[in-house]
């Protein structure tokens, strides 16, 4: 239904080699939360495509208090989210040196699901339950990791997500 579809790759054990290496093969940003929220580490950077032809997309993970990653951890039948741009943005998040605002995403779990786009690239943040999701969304930034250099080995890494066996 979509033409050609990259693969998923394997993630391993999260970690600062792992992130590098997919920042150097992504050609989109690897948007990395920075800094992050006290408690909450980084359980999987999932690259889809591989090292040859480049990577066009890339999930990050996070664990900590209530948090997910992407259109299918969302619960969405499809990539897009929908007719959700058509009224102001819920909120903006500090993305490297630019504040890039959100829209909700309806669905039935008990999550709150914002989206937004910065340089042609979604962003898209699922919080679990749905009443965290204000709070992680006002306090958020989030950086390219293909900008940030050794700063990603300050970033906390943790055990792998189960939410990698679901995507």
């Amino acid at each position: 239904m979509h033409g050609r579809v990259p693969p998923l790759r394997q993630a391993p054990e999260p970690s600062a080699d792992w992130v590098r290496h997919v920042a150097v093969a992504s050609r989109v940003p690897v948007w990395m939360p920075w800094p992050l929220l006290p408690g909450w580490v980084v359980s999987g950077v999932v690259p889809v495509g591989d090292d040859v032809s480049g990577v066009p997309a890339v999930a990050t993970l996070l664990s900590g208090p209530r948090v997910g990653f992407a259109a299918r951890a969302a619960g969405l039948a499809g990539p897009d989210p929908g007719d959700v741009f058509g009224g102001p943005p819920y909120a903006r998040a500090q993305v490297s040196d630019h504040q890039v605002p959100l829209w909700i995403v309806q669905t039935d779990r008990d999550q709150a699901v914002v989206v937004g786009e910065r340089d042609l690239v979604w962003i898209w943040v699922v919080v679990r339950p749905a009443s965290a999701g204000a709070l992680l969304v006002d306090l958020m930034g989030v950086a390219d990791a293909r900008e940030m250099g050794e700063e990603v080995r300050l970033l906390p890494y943790g055990a792998r997500s189960n939410w990698l066996d679901v995507i």
